[in-house]
């Protein structure tokens, strides 16, 4: 399971986290994953993967560069990533930070969040401006919409858009109890609901903004790819219909979601106003849009939000 080379979990300041699933041994996402656990490793810091890849080499790929790899027992990024929570618990630990294994640069700033984390549950690790331009443009106009949506009509941390976390022990306990086996939950709402879950339990959030740098090599597999465009729509559709919504997938007596239906029943007119424009634009949408009609869609929904006060968006200087 672990290599003898792993940094011990037990009085780390604090443990990385992720999970992994790769089919192709030359996907360039495995090579990245592959230098970030050296980073880790480096640092003397423990990185904890839940791998859940067919090929058995991913598995020591990661523990010949110091990585503790751990077997996936359900696919998924709130399954693996409770899971490796679960694990740094038992052997003593008490931060982790929870990010995808793309991220290489993520080491550099876990002493900064490790101290962040002796006031805050939970941190939200956010991008830079250096960051934001470093990343695919599709993936950055999307994700800046819908971030400033979910930060002007929930209250959410700036960037909550952005993947990785940091909890202490009790920020933990969030994301154990994130009901990712709940019938229709999706993978992607546990990044949000343990945020709610904090909040609804009168801790503290934190947030920080790191010069995470996206990869060159990955931004140019996901630049002007469909698929990938189409992936980042479908993200967004997903996250701002539920959150938003009024009523979602997750159990209605979770502590998370009976905190976003009280933040939605205590708008002021102005945001329950955005809300309802925001809502109607998701239900023109038809099921299987083009790419035409999705960049029709952020189009619309900038517009919309420039009415609130949203400054980012397509200009006549750059193209998101």
């Amino acid at each position: 399971m672990s290599p003898r080379n792993s940094p011990p979990i037990d009085g780390a300041p604090v443990v990385g986290v992720t999970g992994t699933y790769y089919t192709d041994l030359n996907d360039v996402r495995f090579e990245i994953a592959l230098d970030t656990a050296k980073k880790w490793k480096e640092l003397e810091l423990p990185f904890v993967v839940v791998d859940g890849s067919p090929d058995s080499k991913v598995a020591g790929a990661l523990r010949a560069r110091g990585a503790t790899v751990l077997t996936a027992c359900a696919l998924g990024i709130p399954h693996q990533r409770r899971r490796g929570a679960g694990y740094v618990i038992d052997q003593g630990g008490n931060k982790i930070i929870t990010s995808e294994p793309e991220k290489p640069s993520m080491p550099e700033f876990a002493e900064e969040i490790s101290r962040m984390l002796d006031k805050y549950s939970v941190v939200v690790i956010g991008r830079t401006e250096a960051s934001k331009e470093s990343m695919p443009p599709f993936q950055r106009r999307t994700e800046e919409l819908i971030g400033w949506l979910f930060k002007y009509i929930l209250g959410m941390p700036a960037d909550a858009l952005a993947g990785p976390r940091g909890y202490n022990r009790q920020g933990m306990q969030h994301l154990l109890d994130y009901p990712s086996d709940a019938p229709g939950m999706n993978n992607w709402l546990y990044m949000y609901y343990t945020v709610l879950a904090a909040m609804a339990n009168g801790e503290r959030v934190g947030e920080i903004k790191v010069d995470l740098m996206y990869p060159k090599s990955m931004v140019e597999q996901e630049t002007d790819n469909l698929d990938f465009d189409q992936k980042r729509y479908e993200q967004a559709r997903m996250q701002a219909h539920i959150l938003l919504g009024k009523k979602s997938e997750a159990p209605q007596d979770y502590a998370a979601e009976i905190q976003r239906i009280k933040l939605l029943s205590e708008l002021d007119a102005e945001k329950a106003v955005l809300r309802e424009m925001i809502l109607k634009e998701l239900t023109l949408m038809p099921k299987d849009p083009t790419i035409e009609r999705i960049q029709q869609f952020f189009g619309r929904v900038e517009a919309i939000a420039m009415l609130f006060g949203y400054e980012g968006g397509v200009d006549a200087d750059r193209s998101r």
